[in-house]
């Protein structure tokens, strides 16, 4: 379909003329070619595949390239056409057109030629042409393929003077394709076939003629007339026979060749014309020509009919032996079946008599191993449960019982009514046994348990803090743990019953003792006096105090001080635990008795512990065993959170610092036994920390309030006040409770704590210096610098000596303040002494700030030369030491007290080094403003150190 057919035989072609290019003419170069009009050059039908994307990989159309299955094949028509206008040409385009329904053609998409980057020849049929994008076609015939690729590159090359990328092409196509233009191929093409096609024609004329003559010799030996079948007619006539020679042959077979032209001329041939059709319609007039040829020699042969007649009277033989064989085979077969089926009948038979013996046989053997004997079975009710042979008895028959209950028979055995008959007995026996083992435990829990609240031995005593421990019970107990284990397979209900029975009975023994052993417990604790307590609570400080004072008296407490912590004495001497041992001693006593009842209770009962089984290998029946479990032990023991919880408000009614090392003791005990799996310990103790760490919150608070409550009442700013004094005693007494926890969680809850009360200290003290800082009065001024100094510096001595980590940032922050205020005393005292010099080299300073040259400074009138040599005149080295003199002993007067004068020290060396300064800064002013004055100061630098090394030695 790609050749450069005419019009007149190319019907396809001129329908998409018509449609699309009805205004131009078809040869873009024909003179009748009109302006501005677009003229079809040639086209390809080809398939398209819209499924398989645009790679040349994907399935082909027409069953060329992969084997995969089609996706979606579409028939498309690629045009390419030439745009002109006044005879110039404008654009070279190709289009890509459908054909509709109505014989009519549109255009779904077109390209400039120019845009076409590279064409790829993917095998006989299939191209691809990359424009923006590889789209991928296929044509029927490779001819189609290769003469309408071969007229695109002649048109790229004509109207762009370049030539695109090609992929897959034989050097032979791409020379021919770059030749010049010469009468187009399928002309040439079209030529040869007309040559082959005359020649086909003529060898099959002759070769029908030679029949024809081999047909008309045989005749005439027999008599009778042939048709003439030379004519080429189908209704030749039926004249007399001519005898031809061979000459007449050859004439005739001349005459059949100059023939052929006039034969082509019938069939409407031209050079141009489509060889193959003209072929196919020569052929299929042969074909017509032979097929008469042969019924005309069949129709005069008399013998025919007689052969036919003769023919069918062998088929209606036929026919009736057929019949008769269907008869015979019909019954034959019938015969057999019933041969069969008797043969089948005797074969069941004995196969069914077989199989009835070997399942009476097996019935006999399955009913033996399942049959125990009578006084077997009455083992279970008449042996006694109180011997160790009895119980082993009973266990063994319980053991054969189960081992036929649980014999795994199939679905069709297990409903023979003998089968089903004895497994229903063995379940009415399994049944009444269980009864009977239920009753019996009953009155065994019962027994124990009123044995041992009976027992007035086993009360706690003074000088054995203890409780004691349920062996009896065990050993009693441990015997029946087979008996249990076959219960819980056989009959989980009455199972259950059983620990409830055992859980009721327990739970009084265990409530009545615990009471006892906590109260006990209480007459044993220690109380402390509130003055004790005062030296390290706040709280208890400030109600001691009267809430009157801001600090206490130095030798009061030194004096308690110079003592041991009362925390580390036991009251009365008569064996007093402090609360927070006394409950410690409570934990280590009652958690064990918790973890063996947990411990029995999982063993005796078979209850396997959730902890033991590892996280993947649980399965709902370990969950439902946990549960069970934990509310076992949640009825045992539910009063046991509560007395705990009150034995700790007891111990902390005269000192509630003690509750601190009672969450201590709390959560070494829940760490140990959530090593062990014993959930129900750990949850139970978090109860009670939950309650302690109420306590701890209301504990604080209380400090914290206290705390602010001095800052409100306080009216003398001077020494350290109650709560910086109490804080390193505070934190000595709590670390006391804390020894051995730095890795529990209650470090990090006092480490907050902590953190709570510096911040409010700090607060407080910064509140009240500011109370003071006011400039109008220097004495609550100096009073401020001095009560920072004293409280910060006890606080930086104090911690630091403890060694509290989480205390550092606040440490910083004292010592950051008391230098500070420490330079800010040194300067205020200094200026006692030194007062009119100060102000006159600091305004000489103030000047200089102001972009004065420093030797303009002497002829300011206020620090000229006279002004200098009169104010230094004032300050000889007299007045000197005698201001120093009077300065130590103001400054004694204010830390002389102060822990034992150590402050003092510390101090009056600031003030030295801030004297010392103070000189080199006047020298270096009197150099810089005066260089040739000649002044220097009255005092030197030596004779500074001599009056302070005098006045350290005086004192």
């Amino acid at each position: 379909m790609a050749e450069n057919r005419q019009p007149s035989l190319d019907p396809e072609r001129q329908l998409i003329v018509n449609s699309l290019f009805s205004d131009g003419a078809e040869d873009p170069v024909s003179p009748t070619h009109s302006s501005g009009t677009e003229s079809l050059i040639t086209y390809c039908k080809v398939s398209e595949d819209t499924g398989g994307g645009n790679s040349p990989t994907v399935d082909r159309p027409f069953g060329i390239g992969k084997t995969n299955s089609r996706i979606d094949v579409k028939i498309r028509y690629l045009l390419v056409t030439i745009v002109s206008k006044n005879g110039k040409v404008q654009k070279v385009q190709l289009h890509k057109a459908k054909k509709n329904p109505n014989d009519t053609f549109s255009i779904g998409r077109t390209w400039q030629l120019e845009q076409v980057r590279k064409i790829e020849s993917v095998d006989n049929v299939t191209f691809v042409i990359t424009i923006s994008k590889p789209y991928c076609w296929s044509t029927e015939t490779q001819g189609e393929k290769d003469v309408f690729l071969s007229q695109l590159l002649k048109t790229f090359r004509k109207h762009t003077k370049k030539s695109p990328k090609l992929i897959n092409f034989d050097n032979e196509i791409l020379a021919e394709m770059k030749s010049p233009s010469t009468p187009t191929k399928p002309v040439i093409q079209n030529e040869t076939d007309s040559y082959n096609v005359a020649a086909s024609l003529q060898e099959r004329l002759a070769n029908a003629n030679k029949s024809s003559s081999s047909l008309r010799s045989l005749n005439q030996r027999n008599g009778r007339s042939t048709p003439n079948l030379s004519s080429g007619a189908q209704g030749s006539d039926t004249n007399s026979v001519h005898h031809h020679t061979e000459d007449d042959e050859l004439k005739e077979e001349e005459l059949s060749l100059i023939n052929v032209g006039e034969l082509l001329n019938d069939f409407d041939w031209k050079g141009s014309g489509n060889a193959a059709a003209l072929e196919e319609r020569l052929l299929n007039e042969l074909a017509a020509l032979e097929a008469a040829n042969i019924h005309a020699m069949v129709e005069s042969d008399d013998r025919i009919h007689s052969v036919i007649e003769q023919i069918d009277n062998a088929i209606a033989e036929l026919d009736n032996m057929d019949q008769w064989l269907s008869l015979y085979t019909a019954e034959l077969n019938s015969m057999g079946d019933d041969i069969h089926h008797i043969e089948s009948q005797n074969r069941g038979l004995q196969v069914q008599t077989a199989n009835q013996k070997a399942l009476l046989s097996e019935l006999d053997r399955l009913i033996q191993s399942i049959t125990l004997p009578e006084q077997v079975i009455q083992i279970l009710f008449k042996e006694s449960m109180d011997t160790v042979q009895g119980i082993q008895n009973i266990e063994h028959v319980a053991a054969q019982i189960k081992r036929v209950l649980e014999t795994p028979f199939d679905e069709s055995t297990r409903q023979m009514m003998a089968i089903k008959e004895k497994l229903e007995t063995y379940n009415f026996h399994c049944k009444n046994f269980c009864s009977r083992f239920y009753e019996y435990m009953r009155m065994i829990f019962q027994f124990q348990a009123e044995t041992l609240i009976s027992d007035k031995s086993r009360g706690p005593r003074h000088n054995s803090l203890t409780i004691q421990d349920h062996e009896s019970i065990v050993e009693n107990l441990s015997k029946y743990r087979g008996l249990s284990l076959w219960m819980k397979e056989m009959d989980p209900k009455r199972h259950l019953e059983i620990q409830s029975l055992y859980v009721i009975s327990k739970e009084p023994i265990y409530k009545k003792e615990t009471k006892e052993y906590l109260s006990q417990m209480r007459h044993l604790l220690s109380k402390r006096e509130l003055a004790e307590e005062a030296t390290y609570v706040f709280s208890a400080a400030l109600n001691q105090s009267g809430r009157a004072s801001l600090s206490y008296g130095y030798a009061n407490w030194l004096t308690s001080e110079s003592t041991k912590p009362p925390w580390e004495f036991k009251d009365g001497g008569g064996g007093k635990l402090p609360p927070e041992e006394a409950f410690d001693h409570n934990l280590l006593t009652i958690i064990p008795l918790v973890v063996n009842e947990q411990n029995f209770i999982v063993d005796f009962f078979h209850l396997k512990k959730y902890a033991e089984t590892k996280k993947e290998d649980r399965n709902i029946e370990d969950v439902r065993m946990q549960n069970k479990l934990t509310e076992h032990m949640e009825k045992l023991f539910s009063f046991l959170p509560e007395e705990l919880s009150s034995f700790v408000d007891y111990g902390c009614k005269h000192d509630n610092i003690q509750v601190i090392g009672m969450i201590a003791s709390l959560e070494k005990y829940m760490h140990a036994n959530e090593k062990i799996g014993q959930d129900y310990v750990v949850r139970m103790l978090q109860k009670v920390r939950l309650h302690c760490l109420g306590k701890f919150e209301v504990f604080i608070n209380d400090q914290l309030k206290a705390i602010e409550e001095t800052k409100v009442t306080t009216k003398k700013r001077k020494g350290i006040v109650v709560f910086m004094r109490i804080f390193p005693r505070f934190v000595e007494r709590i670390e006391h409770s804390m020894i051995e926890s730095e890795k529990l969680e209650m470090r990090s809850i006092v480490n907050r704590a902590y953190e709570r009360i510096v911040k409010t200290m700090f607060e407080c003290v910064e509140a009240i210096a500011k109370d003071a800082d006011s400039p109008v009065d220097d004495k609550e001024q100096l009073n401020a610098h001095i009560m920072t100094l004293e409280n910060m510096h006890y606080f930086y001595s104090e911690i630091r000596s403890r060694r509290i980590n989480i205390l550092e940032p606040f440490m910083r922050y004292a010592k950051s303040s008391y230098d500070k205020h420490m330079e800010a005393y040194a300067k205020a005292m200094v200026r006692r002494p030194f007062g009119k010099l100060l102000e006159f080299f600091e305004g000489i300073e103030s000047l200089l700030r102001t972009n004065t040259a420093p030797e303009e400074v002497g002829f300011r009138i206020q620090f000229n030369k006279a002004a200098l040599k009169k104010v230094i005149s004032q300050y000889p080295g007299k007045e000197i030491k005698k201001g120093l003199d009077s300065l130590y002993k103001r400054v004694e007067k204010h830390f002389k007290e102060e822990e034992g004068g150590r402050l003092l020290q510390v101090v009056w060396h600031a003030i030295e080094e801030e004297v010392i300064r103070n000189h080199e800064r006047f020298t270096l002013i009197i150099n810089k403003c005066y260089p040739n004055a000649n002044i220097t100061l009255e005092f030197s630098m030596d004779d500074l150190l001599g009056y302070f090394s005098e006045i350290a030695r005086s004192h």
